[in-house]
């Protein structure tokens, strides 16, 4: 790729993992080097098997083995800083094509990252780096500043009818 641009995945809709997953397939069948680093998550996830599958995606978590329910703790801090210091480095090495960093606005949300540090990726970002972000509640100053901003809406859900997430199609 000659230009890379930046994408936002967001809403409160269900597919934002999913679309940067199938983003990165896409992109990784196409030759390109992909990184994941995925915000908030720590534990087993569908996907982190894709690197046994196919070579050029590499998938690294920057959270704990369970969801913040109340208030994060120092240790979901002090992860998400580990994370946002790899992304960096990440970028800056220019190994990757696609860098994706998935749920970084959820991160956000629960103040473990500014949207300072969010916007110095973005500008640090190489020119023929294609960067993606996702997470609900992506902060209005940075869906100005992406090239692309998707919204998943949520219409209808099986989960109001008590469907649990399923391995999968959820996770």
């Amino acid at each position: 790729m000659n230009t890379g641009y930046v994408q936002i995945y967001t809403g409160n809709g269900k597919g934002k993992t999913t679309a940067a997953i199938g983003l990165a397939v896409r992109a990784a069948l196409a030759g390109e080097r992909v990184f994941i680093g995925q915000f908030i998550k720590g534990m087993s996830y569908g996907e982190l098997s894709l690197p046994k599958y196919i070579k050029n995606i590499v998938i690294e978590q920057f959270g704990r083995e369970c969801f913040i329910i109340r208030d994060p703790e120092s240790k979901d801090l002090e992860i998400a800083r580990m994370g946002l210091a790899r992304s960096r480095e990440v970028l800056s090495s220019r190994e990757f094509g696609i860098v994706i960093l998935d749920e970084i606005f959820i991160a956000h949300h629960y103040r473990l990252l500014s949207s300072m540090d969010i916007r110095r990726l973005m500008l640090s970002k190489p020119k023929e780096v294609e960067l993606v972000l996702t997470g609900r509640n992506a902060p209005a100053d940075l869906i100005g500043e992406a090239d692309l901003v998707t919204e998943m809406r949520e219409i209808k859900h099986y989960y109001s009818k008590g469907v649990l997430a399923r391995e999968g199609i959820e996770y």
